[in-house]
C-alpha cells in the first residue's frame, strides 16, 4: 500500500559528530532516527500565525548509547540536498515524567528555514480516544519511516519503510529491556538503526455487501493515517533458546523474531505535556510576543481550541493544554514495579 509523502520528510537520522570541516558543520555517521512534532502555540497572537513549538522525538535508549558524544541530525533540505540541525533548546533532552520505562526521548528545535521537512501535529498522535473513535485494532495496517544504515543516503537522506500489522494491544505491561512497559506489539521485522522511528497506522473500513442472497464482509484499507507511535526496538531471542518455551530478550546478540515494540503515542503526548515543559513553551511564548513590532504580520486572534486539518485525513480539533492535561489524569494508570 501507498504511504504518504510527508511521512518521509517528518523523519531526520541521528548521527554522531566525527569530523568538523573548516566552518565547523559537523559529518558522521547515522545511528538511529528521530522525527518532529508540532505544539501549537497557545498565546492568541502567535496562534494567530499559526506558530508551533517543534520537538524532535526519537527513543530514549539511543540517546542513553550516545551519552557523552556530540550528536547532530540530519534533514533533507529544500531543492534537494541535506542540512544539519546541531544542539537542542535548552541543551537537555527530555524523559517521561513519572515512567522509566517509556523508551522516548524529546528536545525542542530550531529547524534550519531551509530544511525540508513536515512535523507530525500533536493532533495526529494517537489517543485512547482517538484509537477508539476510528475503530483501530488488532490486523491493521502500520508503516514505520527511518533509517537503512547500509543505504541512508550520500546527497540527501533516503528513509525506508517497513510494513506491518498490529499484532498485540495488550491491556496490561509487559517486560521489557527497560522493566514493565505500556508497548504495542506490531508484526514488523526491525532493523538497527530504525529505531525512534515514527510508526504510523492505517485504519481498516469494514462493508457489509449482499452477495449470491448472503450478506458478506468486505475488509479495505480507510482514508488517512494516525500516528500510533514510536519505535522502540524488535523482539530477540538468543539463538540457543529458540525452541525454548522460556527465553532471554536480548536486543544486541538475540535472533529477531519478527515482532517489534511501539511506545504508545500517549507516552509521547504526556511527555511533551509534563509540567516544566509547558512551562517553558509559555514563557517562550510571552519573550517572542515582546518582541513582536506592532502591526507587522498582524492578524486577527483565533480561538486556542480551533480545528486544524492534518495528513491525517479527518478533521481534528486541536485540543488546549489543560484539556490535554485532564483527559491524561483520566486516562493514567499506576505503573508495575519491575519483577526481579
Amino acid at each position: 500500500m501507498r504511504v504518504p509523502d510527508f511521512v518521509l520528510k517528518c523523519v531526520g537520522f541521528v548521527c554522531e559528530v566525527e569530523h568538523r570541516d573548516s566552518g565547523g558543520v559537523p559529518s558522521g555517521d547515522p545511528h538511529a532516527t528521530g522525527f518532529f512534532v508540532s505544539v501549537p502555540c497557545e498565546h492568541p497572537e502567535m496562534a494567530a500565525k499559526g506558530a508551533c513549538t517543534v520537538y524532535f522525538v526519537t527513543a530514549k535508549h539511543v540517546i542513553d548509547d550516545l551519552s557523552g558524544r556530540d550528536i547532530f541530525f540530519t534533514v533533507n533540505e529544500t531543492g534537494g540536498g541535506k542540512t544539519t540541525i546541531e544542539g537542542v533548546i535548552g541543551g537537555r533532552w527530555w524523559t517521561h515524567p513519572t515512567d522509566s520505562a517509556a523508551d522516548v526521548a524529546i528536545a525542542p528545535v530550531w529547524p534550519h528555514h531551509t530544511a525540508d521537512i513536515h512535523a507530525v501535529s500533536i493532533v495526529q498522535l494517537a489517543t485512547r480516544e482517538l484509537l477508539a473513535a476510528i475503530d483501530i485494532g488488532i490486523g491493521d495496517e502500520v508503516f514505520s519511516t527511518g533509517l537503512f544504515t547500509p543505504a541512508d543516503g550520500t546527497k540527501k537522506n533516503i528513509p525506508i519503510v517497513r510494513h506491518g500489522n498490529i499484532a498485540m494491544m495488550p491491556d496490561e505491561q509487559i517486560q521489557t529491556e527497560l522493566g514493565y512497559a505500556d508497548v504495542y506489539l506490531v508484526e514488523a521485522r526491525s532493523l538497527p538503526g530504525i529505531s525512534g522511528s515514527p510508526v504510523f497506522v492505517r485504519p481498516t473500513v469494514n462493508f457489509k455487501v449482499q452477495e449470491g442472497g448472503k450478506k458478506a464482509e468486505v475488509f479495505c484499507a480507510g482514508p488517512g493515517v494516525i500516528l500510533l507511535g514510536l519505535m522502540q526496538a524488535h523482539w530477540d531471542v538468543k539463538e540457543s533458546e529458540m525452541n525454548k518455551v522460556f527465553f532471554t530478550h536480548d536486543r544486541k546478540r538475540g535472533v529477531n523474531m519478527g515482532v517489534a515494540m511501539v511506545v504508545p503515542a500517549i507516552k509521547i503526548l504526556e511527555t511533551i505535556y509534563q509540567e516544566a515543559l509547558v512551562t517553558m513553551r509559555r514563557e517562550e511564548e510571552k519573550r517572542a510576543t515582546r518582541n513582536m513590532v506592532p502591526g507587522m504580520d498582524s492578524a486577527e486572534p483565533k480561538l486556542r481550541r480551533r480545528s486544524q486539518k492534518t495528513q491525517t485525513g479527518f478533521e481534528l480539533p486541536v485540543p488546549s493544554t489543560e484539556q490535554v492535561l485532564g483527559d491524561m489524569k483520566k486516562a493514567s494508570r499506576k505503573i508495575t514495579p519491575d519483577k526481579k
